[in-house]
């Protein structure tokens, strides 16, 4: 078998001994009278793919189709004729991928993928009852600093304000001060990572946010300011620009779907006016 091997691979990287089929080029392998061609494996073979790797790259794919031949034979020769008949089934895929080709590239050439903000704030504004949350949420400010620090009592002053939060004072005095600080209050942020993150002493989400506009926690040397401005528990509607990529997601979904139906009834009406087809 080994000598089997040598012979099919010498020949097809050197060509001594060629055999020529209806101009289909060198045959590498024959079972029952199927012929395997070299043209068959170029497809096998990448850029710059040295030669040991195709000697066994052509080892791998000639057994494997040799094998697949044996196999094909011996389920030929075993099942009925009818079992063998897949010509509705092969007209069926085959449509079922011309189609498929064609709705991609109308799709492509046609389709309006430009989403404004408008548009997303339209269509939250409409659905928002689909946008249900399946976790916690916050939006805080956080300053961390040493422990030891003299200045904590200036940076609680400035993020227990119930009303608002000075950001702008507060990123001054934390360059100067803090360790490091996070002022991104638009920002949503899973309330169990936070908890998880400062080390929170938390047994029930809800009443902690309800209880807690502000936190203090100490961890080892370092001093956290934690601001609670807004929250959101699990099942409450989710907030818009959490949800802006999954809507952008339906609304190119609906313009899809429009689309094709258009094509469906404009072909349908096109073919009725033409008497293209009947139906007995």
């Amino acid at each position: 078998m080994r000598l089997v091997w040598v012979g099919l691979i010498f020949t097809m990287f050197f060509s001594t001994c060629q055999e020529k089929h209806e101009d289909k080029g060198e045959v590498l392998a024959s079972v029952y009278g199927k012929n395997l061609y070299r043209t068959d494996l170029d497809d096998i073979f990448y850029e710059g793919i040295s030669y040991n790797d195709s000697v066994l790259r052509s080892k791998v794919y000639i057994d494997k189709w040799v094998r697949n031949q044996l196999l094909v034979r011996q389920a030929e020769n075993n099942l009925e004729p009818e079992q063998l008949d897949f010509s509705k089934r092969l007209e069926e895929y085959r449509n079922s991928l011309v189609i498929n080709k064609y709705e991609t590239e109308l799709i492509k050439q046609n389709l309006d993928t430009k989403v404004t903000e408008d548009q997303i704030q339209e269509y939250y504004n409409e659905n928002s009852d689909e946008f249900r949350l399946n976790r916690d949420i916050v939006r805080i400010a956080t300053v961390n600093l040493p422990r030891d620090s003299k200045k904590k009592w200036l940076f609680i002053k400035l993020l227990r304000d119930y009303d608002s939060i000075m950001i702008d004072s507060v990123t001054s005095l934390s360059k100067e001060y803090a360790l490091d600080w996070n002022m991104d209050v638009e920002q949503w942020h899973n309330f169990d990572e936070v908890a998880e993150k400062f080390k929170l002493n938390v047994t029930d989400n809800k009443s902690f946010l309800n209880e807690n506009k502000y936190y203090v926690v100490i961890n080892d040397d370092v001093y956290s300011v934690i601001r609670f401005c807004e929250y959101r528990l699990m099942g409450d509607v989710s907030p818009c620009e959490i949800e802006v990529d999954r809507i952008k997601y339906i609304i190119l979904s609906n313009r899809k779907k429009d689309l094709l139906e258009k094509l469906y009834d404009d072909l349908y009406s096109k073919a009725v006016q033409e008497n293209a087809f009947d139906v007995f």
